[in-house]
């Protein structure tokens, strides 16, 4: 593959730039043993859907889910987030290189969440805008929030043209919306295999987001 070189950058965040999504994860499990129900459900396999979009899929596969559940399982993820999240290793060494560079987030988490944890893990200071979903921007994997960022980036450069643009993403929801808004992805396996994401599309799989630096030039 010929060496990359990306005017601009769009950031997944949760299972990207911070290990959230295993958080989330680990608070659906709990809250699934605490309440003996969705024994037989593999919650690993709807990492990076959204809470309605994983309701909707497990009531689609015909299962109970009693009331409170999502609910009881935020209130812990949250209790969990303040003393459990980390960056994943070589985002801030990663960040740092490529901080001449313009780069937005484009995330299935709201605004507020998403600034917020950006703001405690010094993330913010090298993101020129987010993306978010609202009641305007979809969720993934529709393409919403990935066109919206690249609208935000080309506010930095009014030539920048998707090609120029590199899509970071660790689900297979997020590889699936960036292939509907035709901007290349780079996958990263936090979260799914080698093999499932570059099924799904990916441009490149990484297991650490700092060898980018061997296909890239900036």
């Amino acid at each position: 593959m010929d060496i990359i070189k990306p005017k601009s950058i769009i950031f997944d965040f949760d299972g990207t730039l911070v290990d959230s999504e295993s958080l989330y994860t680990r608070a659906l499990i709990h809250v699934s043993n605490e309440m003996n129900a969705l024994k037989n459900v593999d919650f690993n396999s709807l990492a990076g859907y959204q809470t309605k979009d994983i309701d909707n899929i497990l009531r689609s596969q015909g299962h109970y889910i009693p009331d409170n559940f999502f609910k009881e399982a935020e209130i812990y993820f949250y209790k969990i987030l303040d003393t459990d999240l980390e960056t994943f290793d070589g985002v801030m060494e990663s960040l740092e290189r490529l901080k001449d560079i313009d780069i937005v987030i484009a995330s299935n988490s709201n605004i507020d969440y998403v600034t917020n944890i950006s703001d405690k893990k010094g993330i913010s200071k090298y993101i020129k805008g987010y993306s978010c979903h609202n009641e305007k921007l979809k969720a993934k994997p529709e393409p919403d929030l990935f066109l919206y960022a690249f609208e935000l980036l080309k506010n930095y450069n009014n030539e920048l043209k998707k090609d120029d643009v590199l899509i970071f993403e660790d689900s297979l929801a997020g590889i699936e919306a960036a292939e509907m808004a035709g901007i290349k992805s780079v996958a990263i396996t936090n979260t799914y295999s080698r093999e499932k994401l570059l099924e799904k599309g990916a441009s490149i799989v990484l297991d650490k987001i700092d060898e980018i630096f061997n296909y890239i030039e900036i």
